[in-house]
């Protein structure tokens, strides 16, 4: 995989400068990080919110994705072919949140219809 060719890139060019030899991977994001953490707590609860898990996840392939792109001249023909899936996925998830928000709006006005109508 990419991330692992990096990785053992870092560890084949820091062998004669110790003072780089901390550094056994690239900088993970916080961002990437504090996303993984919101989704593993999303899926801790109880009750589970599928729009806030979709959007985590959402997130951490668009990370994936960025990470990947950036090393798209090292990566490998699997690689690549994972990155199609990750945008795939991405774009199918991103649509059934879209078509899920679009169901409660319109769930939400036929109901003040509904009020409404019982009002009068």
């Amino acid at each position: 995989m990419c991330l692992i060719q990096q990785n053992e890139e870092v560890k084949e060019s820091t062998k004669g400068n110790p003072s780089l030899n901390s550094v056994d991977s690239p900088p993970k994001s916080p961002t990437a990080a504090y996303a993984m953490f919101m989704h593993r707590e999303e899926l801790r609860r109880r009750k589970i919110h599928v729009t806030r898990a979709s959007a985590t996840k959402i997130h951490l392939t668009s990370e994936l994705i960025a990470r990947t792109k950036q090393n798209i001249r090292q990566c490998s023909f699997e690689d690549l072919e994972i990155l199609a899936r990750e945008t795939l996925f991405k774009k199918n998830l991103q649509r059934h949140l879209y078509y899920r928000r679009m169901q409660i709006h319109q769930w939400m006005v036929n109901r003040k219809k509904q009020q409404a109508k019982e009002t009068k």
